[in-house]
Formats: structure tokens, C-alpha cells, sequence
């Protein structure tokens, strides 16, 4: 069996390696696809080291978030043969960088028919991070307006066509290579911030919904209207900005979806299959490429998510 080991926050390919028991409440998968991200480049470079100690984390592979495969050892929930996607526990593990991941049957959906094991790995904490940022934490309705920056990226694509279902403007702010995806998926209006960086983008809006992690409260709070909120996907970065919301009518919302729910992922999936939802773009890499495909993970302007493929 093969997983990527982080050792001195270096990442390798190891062969060999022992499979996982199951465990109570889980189902073992053989592993098909495997997305990539930037928290698993933050774990990579040790930047989540004393979060994982303070979890006590314990899982030999440290990275991998998202997954798609086929279920070797079921449940009463999921038989053997289903075909899944999940989303495991962001710091508690078990990592998704293996052929054989053995996860909690509540992190898991089946898969929707028509749905490909890459899409599936590219879909799940994309999906389910942007209907929890727009309907949960930023609390938009009907008419009310969103500026998502970073749109074009692994949760974007799914933040932009969320925000469409639920009758929110949208204006998506990517690169020049995002603009037409932005386009096609929905969004009313589209920056490119090579052209217009966000100190002179004009308008006022419900919410700020930024996906790119670049930037702070303070930079942002300019497009907000007076009872705006921020909504960063880094909540790290914005710590002291949450402890003055009190103090202010504009708020900063507090986003950590850190691990998959199976009741959100089936119904996302069915939207899937009904048309309602498209799977965004995504580039994929063979696992051997690992290197490759997190060199990629700073590439300016990526399109939708990165996935590695394990067989």
C-alpha cells in the first residue's frame, strides 16, 4: 500500500505501508482519487504542527482531506461495492494521501450517478465549505449581494453557483483566466484583480466572502455594508477581528467546516444529479506526482481544485 508520510515536513511516497483496522461506526474504501490543497501544503511545511498536537492527532499520513473510492468493508449504511466521496476530520485524521482509508461512515455520501471518482474528489469541502460560509455563517437571502474573492478557485466554483440557487448577486473576483468560468457558472459581475485590486473595486455588499485566504477584516471592510459581514476561509488569520465583533455593526463570520457531514453531501449530491449544481474544473495529477502537484497549489490564478489519482 502506498501513502505519503510527512517526516521533518518533508513529504515522500512510501510503499508497504500497513493497512488500516476499521474501526466502530467506519467503513474501509479503497481510495481512487485524493484531493490536494493549501492546508495539506500548511501541514507539509509543519505550519499546523501544534494544532495536530493539541488534537492529538494520530494518523501515520498527515495529509489529504477529501476523497473518492469504493467500500472493500461496509456497513449497514453503505454496502461493499458503493461508490463514495467524504471528507475527513481537518486536524483528528485519518489522512487521505492512501490506497485504503478506513473513515467514519458520517464523513461519507454515495456518489451521484453520472459523477466521475476525480469530480467526486474535487467536491465535497468545496461544496460543503460554500453552502455553510453563504447560508450559516453569512445568513444572505433573497436579493442581498456577495463578493467572492478567490471565485474561480476549488471553492469558489461552488460559492458562486450556491449564492445563484439562492437568489444572491454575485461578483467574483479571479484572475484573467478565471473570468470565463466565473462567467459560466453564474456570477453577475467579474473582476480581475490584476486590473482592479480590491482597494478600488467599488460597491457596498451584504457579505465578503473571501476564498483566496489573502486577506484581513481590515482590508475588506470598505465593500461591507453597515451591517456587512466578512467571511474569511482562514479563520487563523482573523482571530483578533472576531473578538471585536461586539464592538462593531459590521462582523466578521467565523467559517470552519472541518470535516465532512453526510446528510450535507447527500444533499449537495443530489443536486448534482438533478443539474442544479455543476462540478467545478479541476487538474489532476498522478500520485506519484505528488511534488508536481503541490508545486501547483502556487501557481497564480488556479482553476478549481487538485486532485491526485491513486488508481
Amino acid at each position: 500500500m502506498r501513502t505519503l508520510q510527512n517526516t521533518n515536513h518533508t513529504l515522500s511516497l512510501v510503499n508497504a505501508a500497513e493497512e488500516p483496522i476499521r474501526g466502530p461506526g467506519e467503513v474501509k474504501v479503497q481510495v481512487h482519487y485524493a484531493s490536494l490543497n493549501p492546508t495539506d501544503a500548511d501541514i507539509a511545511r509543519g505550519d499546523l504542527d501544534l494544532f495536530l498536537w493539541l488534537y492529538r492527532a494520530r494518523s501515520p499520513v498527515k495529509t489529504g482531506l477529501e476523497f473518492s473510492g469504493t467500500v472493500t468493508e461496509g456497513s449497514a449504511r453503505f454496502a461493499v461495492g458503493t461508490k463514495v466521496f467524504g471528507y475527513t476530520h481537518l486536524m483528528k485524521g485519518p489522512k487521505t494521501h492512501r490506497d485504503v482509508l478506513s473513515i467514519p461512515e458520517d464523513y461519507i455520501a454515495e456518489m451521484p450517478e453520472g459523477m466521475s471518482f476525480a469530480q467526486a474528489a474535487a467536491f465535497p469541502l468545496g461544496a460543503q465549505t460554500s453552502l455553510v460560509a453563504l447560508r450559516d455563517v453569512a445568513c444572505l437571502g433573497p436579493g442581498q449581494s456577495v463578493l467572492i474573492l478567490g471565485a474561480s478557485g476549488g471553492l469558489g466554483v461552488y460559492a458562486i453557483q450556491i449564492a445563484r440557487a439562492m437568489q444572491v448577486s454575485v461578483t467574483g473576483v479571479a484572475g484573467p483566466d478565471g473570468l470565463k468560468i466565473m462567467q459560466d457558472l453564474g456570477a453577475d459581475e467579474v473582476i480581475d484583480y490584476r486590473k482592479t485590486p480590491l482597494a478600488k473595486i467599488s460597491g457596498s455588499f451584504d457579505a465578503v466572502l473571501d476564498l483566496s485566504t489573502h486577506y484581513t477584516f481590515s482590508e475588506t471592510r470598505h465593500l461591507l455594508k453597515r451591517n456587512g459581514t466578512f467571511v474569511p476561509a482562514d479563520p487563523m488569520k482573523n482571530l483578533w477581528t472576531f473578538a471585536g465583533n461586539p464592538l462593531r455593526s459590521q462582523k466578521a463570520g467565523y467559517l470552519l467546516v472541518d470535516r465532512g457531514d453526510r446528510a450535507v453531501l447527500t444533499e449537495l449530491a443530489r443536486q448534482v444529479s438533478d443539474g442544479s449544481l455543476k462540478v467545478g474544473p479541476y487538474t489532476e495529477f498522478d500520485f506519484e506526482d505528488f511534488e508536481a502537484a503541490f508545486a501547483s497549489l502556487n501557481e497564480p490564478g488556479r482553476i478549481g481544485r487538485t486532485v491526485l489519482r491513486l488508481r
